[in-house]
């Protein structure tokens, strides 16, 4: 078999499921189908089992999943989903299949019990592999961040006194479509004034003022991988209040990545972040966790927050991104993406993190 990188990740797959006792694997979430196949539809699931793996999808994506997946057997299913799948289990004398807790509805469990086999959660074992980045995926991911920097740096003549977060919210989806995005990698977030005191701050039509706090939050798509990365600038000369939190943050988020290296646990960078923001007086302004993995989905593990369970590991791609809010006054915060090396960390995003970074563009 070619090697490629879905043939390795689904080699991967196979050790991990040996070593969890699991035969056969229905996968059904979208992104790791994608990440094993190279799938794009928005219809497919894949059986895997020994031998090459089967992608069961409909009429709509024949020669779409005959072009792109090119390292698993396709099965275009003549009634429904489940009537193709039991007849391919069937055929490789499958009687227990395992499944994805987290991404199998109740419905779809149901109907999944109705053919006969023997139904088994599974321990996320796709999303597990996804948490540690290949070589391919980090070339989509600085090739995201590119275009979202390029982006926003291209917004900058655009962001001053009397200008709307609206206005502003759609140039800068313009520029990182230009530059090559086929989406934004969720609605951007640009917040001034007092609305920085949320943290999933909504456009709105507010006008920005001379002396605000502006965050903004964005990302761009590469290939189906997405980058997320926020800075807070402000317009004008910063009052010293407004510089002293932002130092705090800025601190806060040092703090933590300091920590990032194989065998640390994720809650304890979470920590570093948060007993900085804590001792500074403003511990009950942060309540978000401080990080999450990034790829295929914007939000993935690894969760870095006071209650995650994962540990870092090289190759790991996360955001660290802590943040004090203030209602009535406004908020702060710093996010850039990271990687985990053999020996610590790599910074991946690079624009200005300074309070007056604007001016540095």
């Amino acid at each position: 078999m070619k090697t490629t990188p879905e043939n390795m990740r689904i080699d991967r797959l196979r050790r991990l499921m040996e070593a969890a006792g699991v035969s056969s694997l229905l996968v059904t979430r979208r992104e790791d189908v994608r990440y094993l196949t190279g799938f794009t539809g928005s219809a497919g699931s894949l059986l895997v089992s020994s031998g090459k793996p089967f992608l069961i999808t409909d009429f709509r994506y024949q020669l779409q999943a005959a072009r792109e997946a090119k390292n698993a057997l396709i099965v275009i299913q003549k009634k429904d989903f489940f009537t193709a799948f039991r007849e391919v289990a069937d055929g490789k004398g499958i009687r227990a299949i395992w499944f994805d807790e987290s991404s199998l509805t109740v419905d779809l469990l149901k109907q999944l019990k109705e053919t006969g086999l023997k139904a088994k959660g599974s321990r996320n074992l796709v999303q597990n592999l996804r948490m540690r980045k290949d070589r391919s995926e980090l070339v989509r991911l600085r090739k995201a961040i590119a275009r979202a920097e390029q982006a926003f740096c291209d917004l900058k003549p655009f962001i001053k006194p009397g200008v709307s977060e609206r206005f502003l919210g759609l140039k800068l989806e313009f520029f990182m479509r230009a530059h090559g995005a086929k989406k934004t990698a969720f609605d951007s977030i640009i917040a001034s004034g007092g609305n920085g005191a949320m943290p999933h701050a909504t456009v709105t039509n507010r006008r920005i003022r001379s002396g605000d706090l502006v965050t903004f939050d964005f990302g761009a798509e590469a290939d189906g991988y997405y980058c997320d990365m926020t800075r807070t600038y402000c317009i004008g000369r910063p009052a010293p209040r407004q510089r002293m939190i932002h130092e705090t943050v800025l601190s806060a988020q040092a703090e933590a990545i300091k920590l990032v290296r194989p065998g640390v646990l994720c809650k304890t960078v979470d920590s570093g972040a948060r007993e900085f923001i804590k001792r500074s007086g403003y511990g009950s302004r942060f309540g978000h966790g401080t990080g999450h993995g990034i790829g295929l989905m914007v939000h993935e593990g690894p969760s870095v927050s006071p209650l995650s369970k994962d540990v870092v590991e090289k190759d790991m791609v996360f955001t660290v991104e802590p943040g004090i809010y203030i209602p009535g006054w406004g908020g702060v915060r710093i996010e850039d993406m990271v990687l985990a090396t053999d020996t610590g960390v790599k910074m991946l995003t690079s624009l200005p993190r300074e309070l007056d970074g604007l001016r540095m563009l």
